[in-house]
């Protein structure tokens, strides 16, 4: 497998921002998802599935004052995954993915997206994602132009994007 050039510095960044401020470790994955009991998220480089489309419609509804871009906001979601995964109970979480799994028989995307969306683990993980950003404006700039030159180099590097 070929060395991805300039990961380590997006790694670095995104978890001196994380681990700081929330105690989750975050690492390079093939989709955003969060491993609560590890206080651990995947982040991802590559957004082609159109469920990120409906998510950015979501949190774009519930927070039009917020103009983040959308690994920011998938990074965040994923965060307040573990961040408020200990306000669940254990029954709670499995109902939850019980509804998510029971989505599956809606055949309209639309319709499928908004209920997944109000899930409450996953209306909540946005919500305080928001919150957050709104509560933290100045860390969020700071971090977003750090972060953000290095995955555009990253990006560049690797063939993802042209120069």
């Amino acid at each position: 497998m070929a060395k991805l050039k300039g990961l380590k510095k997006v790694n670095k960044i995104i978890n001196e921002f994380t681990v700081k401020n929330f105690g989750v470790t975050a690492e390079p994955g093939v989709e955003f998802q969060a491993f609560c009991g590890d206080n651990l998220i995947n982040y991802a480089f590559v957004l082609a599935d159109s469920s990120i489309g409906y998510f950015m419609d979501d949190v774009n509804m519930r927070y039009p004052e917020i103009n983040a871009d959308v690994f920011l906001w998938c990074l965040l979601h994923e965060v307040f995954h573990c961040v408020t995964d200990g306000h669940w109970t254990e029954e709670e979480l499995e109902y939850f993915e019980y509804q998510k799994e029971r989505l599956v028989c809606i055949a309209d995307d639309q319709t499928r997206y908004d209920w997944y969306h109000a899930i409450p683990d996953e209306f909540f993980a946005t919500k305080r994602a928001g919150e957050y950003m709104m509560q933290h404006p100045k860390k969020i700039a700071k971090f977003w132009n750090k972060l953000a030159p290095a995955l555009a180099n990253f990006y560049k590097k690797n063939g993802l994007m042209e120069n």
